[in-house]
Order: C-alpha cells, then structure tokens, then sequence
C-alpha cells in the first residue's frame, strides 16, 4: 500500500514538473515571437511624387517652377516664377504610406508660412498661396492621398517678376 502512494506521489510530482516546463517554454516561445513580430513592423509615410497641375497663363508669358523632394521624402521644395496677374500654378503631391502600419497625418509645417503668417504672406504679394487640408487623414498601408498646392497671382496686381520659394512638410504619427 504504502508503495501504491509513493507511486502516486511520483507520478502526480513528474506531471506538475512537466506542467511548469512546458508554461516556461511556451512563455519563452511567446516572447521571441512577440519580438519576432515587432521587428517587421514598419513605418514610413513619405512624399513620393509631385506632379505639375494647371498653369495657366495671365498674359504673355507662362508660369513655371521648380519642385524637388527633399529631407527623405518628408518635405516638397517649390520656387514659383510668376508675372502676370491671373497667372496660376497647381501642382499635386503624392503622400504614400510605404509601411505596414497604419498612420494619421497630424499636419503640414511650410516654411515660410504665406498661408497663416501675414507678414511672410506680404512679402510675396501679390501672389497668393494655397493648399487642400488633409488634416487628420488616415492612411492605411500601402494607401496614398493627394495635396494640392496653389501659387495665384492676384488679378489686382501689377505685372512684376516674382519668384516665390516655399516648403511643405508633412507631419505624421503612427496609429498602432
């Protein structure tokens, strides 16, 4: 008898040691996938392109400008040569989220800031510029979204060669 329970004892001892191996092993497998799993994760939301719109002529001669991608695709780089009024240009920017994590645009930063600094906004007068809000759009992997941006020179304005910089920035966070 007193066999019997010893037995058992050894037995129930064997599978409670068991029990806790395999709990330490599935917790160390957990964690390296865990880890696994957060290091393929990725976020990047980037300016991809910027492709010219309208230009429309207000005289003679036609607007132009140049446009670069800079700070690894997180600033477009304009310069507007304008003279005549009613000239306009348009372009479009193309914002990609290159990552497997969603994102939310949280704003754009411009540099100088025509649109809500009135004393940068005289020294470019009369030209006027402008841009679409896509504040707090959200982007889903792989998904783009557009920006226009706008150079007007005022219809009231005197014909005079402007030539215009401006940054737009892009400013994102993460959603996951």
């Amino acid at each position: 008898m007193k066999k019997l329970i010893k037995n058992k004892n050894l037995i129930i001892m064997i599978l409670c040691l068991t029990i806790i191996l395999l709990s330490i092993g599935f917790t160390l497998i957990s964690m390296k996938l865990k880890a696994e799993e957060n290091s393929k994760k990725s976020y990047e939301v980037e300016i991809v392109n910027i492709q010219q719109g309208t230009a429309i002529r207000g005289g003679t001669v036609l607007p132009t400008g140049d446009t670069k991608i800079i700070d690894n695709g997180k600033t477009a780089s304009f310069n507007f040569y304008m003279s005549t009024p009613k000239d306009t240009l348009t372009y479009i920017i193309t914002i990609k989220n290159n990552g497997n994590l969603k994102a939310k645009i949280d704003g754009l930063s411009e540099s100088p800031d025509y649109i809500n600094d009135s004393n940068q906004a005289k020294l470019i007068l009369p030209v006027i510029i402008h841009h679409t809000n896509i504040l707090d759009q959200e982007l889903n992997p792989g998904e783009e979204i557009k920006l226009t941006v706008t150079a007007e020179f005022s219809e009231t304005g005197q014909i005079v060669q402007k030539t215009v910089p401006y940054k737009i920035s892009i400013l994102t966070s993460c959603l996951e």
